[in-house]
């Protein structure tokens, strides 16, 4: 899986990363955070002690992409990969290498983060200029998409502001009609909060991952069933008179009898239920923890 995360500038990017590592790598709900990468392992858990004490990395300079596998129960079993982008991509012109990048990678995403500082938003400053330009990259890149996608809108310092309402979110009002007309992308709006007293600091990136996970589930739900029901229809042709002398015809000719490609796609619905096993419990266990079953 590929997750995409963009923000404008000054928006915590790099301080949610750095939280988000820190809390789930120490587990929640069963679930932990592992980088495939020791250095980037180190930094990240430096860093999230660091915000622990109210002290905030520098924003990040250029585009960043880590490994990551997410666990259950103290197991790898989910790997993703994570592209960071930094603020001022989305201002680069279409034609310059970062934004060639940033296109590309939204348009090939499995999930998306688009991260919104709320005191941007509340004090409709200059910044919402450069929230605009990210909304419109974004609804650019997903209105002809036709592959599901999980896509997280992150609203970060939410402690720092008493409310955020529908006309705060107006930069936003492209990029929900696009969401609400696609029957391909899952959304979630998050207001988050790091520092010393985290607020649904590990939800963003938990949605989108649910969402990857239940869509590969799915898929091999529908090979499962797609075998079982051709085993159904081999076995049938093995019926009756007729299917008797088929069978003894096939063995005669050395041809594959029907009863052997229902086994063989019998063996294959097995194969495919081996893959799905291992999903079942964490989406079931992500569905209660992010209450999508409510």
């Amino acid at each position: 899986m590929r997750i995409v995360e963009i923000g404008h500038e000054g928006v915590g990017k790099t301080t949610f990363m750095a939280s988000m590592y820190g809390i789930l790598h120490k587990g929640i709900e069963g679930f932990s955070l592992r980088a495939i990468h020791i250095n980037d392992h180190n930094r990240l858990i430096k860093l999230a002690k660091n915000i622990e004490q109210n002290k905030y990395p520098a924003p990040t300079d250029q585009r960043q992409e880590y490994q990551f596998y997410l666990q259950y129960q103290g197991q790898d079993f989910f790997p993703f990969t994570w592209a960071d982008y930094r603020g001022g991509a989305i201002r680069e012109t279409q034609d310059s290498e970062q934004a060639r990048l940033l296109q590309k990678d939204l348009q090939q995403a499995d999930g998306v983060l688009v991260f919104c500082d709320c005191q941007a938003l509340v004090q409709k400053d200059a910044r919402r200029n450069q929230i605009r330009r990210m909304t419109a990259l974004m609804t650019n890149a997903l209105k002809n998409i036709e592959r599901p996608i999980g896509l997280a809108v992150v609203l970060t310092k939410a402690d720092l502001v008493d409310e955020i309402n529908e006309d705060h979110l107006q930069p936003f009002e492209g990029l929900t009609k696009a969401i609400e007309v696609s029957e391909y992308i899952a959304s979630m709006r998050i207001p988050i909060a790091c520092g010393c007293e985290p607020i649904n600091v590990p939800i963003p990136l938990l949605f989108v991952l649910y969402v990857g996970i239940y869509i590969q589930a799915n898929y091999l739900g529908q090979e499962i069933e797609q075998h079982q029901q051709m085993a159904k229809y081999y076995e049938q042709q093995t019926h009756g008179f007729g299917g008797f002398v088929q069978e003894l015809w096939d063995i005669v000719q050395g041809n594959t009898t029907y009863r052997e490609m229902s086994q063989e796609s019998l063996e294959k619905a097995i194969a495919k239920y081996k893959e799905l096993e291992p999903l079942i419990a964490p989406v079931e266990a992500l569905e209660k923890y992010l209450s999508l079953g409510e």
